[in-house]
């Protein structure tokens, strides 16, 4: 239903929104033209998990609840200041919006809207460049600050772990899990369950007999290694992009994050107290925050003319996002660290345990990213590998970058299955 509308009281209105804040009478009158004021009553859908519709929704008043396809909710009210935003922009959509409440909103097209949004960041005026400036620094870089704004205002949706994956994680955790309803439930997911049975009969847990079923392999794998094994197969089919300018990037991203795994599980063999699954997925997850970022670009905007500040992006943004997504999935304390600390290197600098204890998988992940690296041209930002604090723990432990050297080229073989089974 439209609400009516004097055109005077329009144009007060939208100057409350972003990006009508920041665009001249003249223009703003022209947009007005075409933007509408509607009520729903509550109940009403605005837009469908899914969709790829052309419309941007901003809510006036009344709740609005964001459902997305596991369940989770969350709801956002006309008071909050974030509703000057554009409602939950991705696509295609993560949720389903409906109104909790009666409601008041208006649309505007997105292709209009990203228009806007390209010519204000590109405009001279100086009082957008003196706000960029302050809220994003003095180079300037106004999409990391929209970025971080997104990110704020929940604007932007985390990624989602495949459902099933979900489900046979928490099955796991169940105390009354059974291999048979375990089993049952990987096979709804034909490509989880060929590489757990790849798994079980690969050289590394390989047993007297071939395992021919799934069953089979999680019975040999184990309840813990099979849950890690499945969240990293979970993990790896983040790493996928529809965008041409993005294709390539996200592929580089995932064979780096495999190939830190790699090193991360050979090395977490050697050490007691710690896993070499749980390493595993750790270098997966380690750039997670990254994968977000090259979302952000191919979905809203257009970074592709730009690789310095989309690798900016990438560097200043990836912590806290891996921080987020790992969060929001309910992953422990130590791999959420790792997503949000691991290009730190000078973590801990300073403060390092006399025996080493401090030794965690964030550290183990900083030791396999500069052994991916060897050989390769590296940033000037890298340091030498025995100056980090990690180096400096593990030495503490009575393994010295010598003996870890040895351990990686002896354990050349279980990488390259690694590698295999991922790919």
């Amino acid at each position: 239903m439209t609400d009516n509308q004097s055109s005077s009281s329009l144009l007060e209105l939208l100057r409350h929104y972003s990006p009508f804040d920041n665009i001249d009478d003249k223009l703003l009158q022209m947009l007005a033209m075409g933007i509408e004021v509607k009520t729903a009553s509550q109940g009403f859908t605005l837009f469908s998990s899914g969709d790829y519709d052309a419309d941007e929704f901003y809510l006036l008043n009344g709740t609005i609840n964001l459902v997305a396809n596991d369940g989770r909710e969350n709801t956002i009210n006309s008071e909050d200041p974030n509703t000057r935003f554009p409602i939950a922009r991705l696509r295609p959509r993560m949720y389903t919006a409906k109104a909790a409440t009666d409601i008041r909103y208006f649309v505007v097209s997105a292709s209009v809207l990203d228009e806007l949004q390209r010519s204000t960041r590109s405009s001279n005026s100086n009082v957008m460049v003196q706000e960029m400036q302050q809220k994003a620094g003095e180079d300037g870089h106004s999409l990391v600050y929209e970025f971080e704004q997104e990110l704020k205002t929940g604007r932007f949706v985390l990624p989602s772990l495949p459902e099933v994956a979900f489900r046979i994680r928490e099955l796991i955790d169940n105390p009354e899990c059974s291999m048979n309803d375990l089993a049952k439930l990987v096979n709804t997911d034909p490509a989880i369950a060929a590489k757990l049975v790849k798994v079980a009969n690969s050289v590394m847990y390989r047993g007297v007999s071939h395992c021919d079923n799934t069953q089979d392999a999680i019975s040999r794998l184990g309840l813990i290694t099979t849950k890690q094994l499945v969240t990293s197969f979970a993990v790896l089919a983040l790493f996928n992009s529809n965008s041409h300018t993005f294709k390539d990037h996200m592929h580089q991203l995932w064979r780096k994050s495999v190939e830190v795994a790699c090193y991360s599980y050979v090395l977490a063999k050697q050490l007691p107290r710690f896993n070499e699954e749980e390493a595993l997925l750790a270098g997966l997850i380690h750039s997670i925050g990254e994968i977000v970022v090259l979302t952000y670009a191919e979905r809203f905007y257009d970074l592709s003319t730009d690789a310095n500040r989309l690798n900016m992006a990438a560097s200043s943004l990836r912590g806290k996002l891996g921080d987020m997504v790992l969060t929001k999935w309910d992953f422990n304390e130590e791999l959420i660290t790792v997503a949000r600390e691991s290009h730190d290197w000078m973590r801990n600098d300073g403060n390092i345990a006399e025996d080493g204890s401090d030794f965690d998988y964030c550290d183990l992940v900083q030791i396999a990213i500069l052994y991916t690296l060897q050989g390769t041209e590296q940033p000037p930002s890298l340091p030498e590998m025995t100056t980090i604090p990690a180096f400096q723990k593990l030495a503490k432990r009575q393994l010295t970058s010598e003996q870890t050297t040895a351990i990686v080229q002896e354990a050349e073989q279980q990488i390259e299955e690694l590698r295999s089974i991922f790919n």
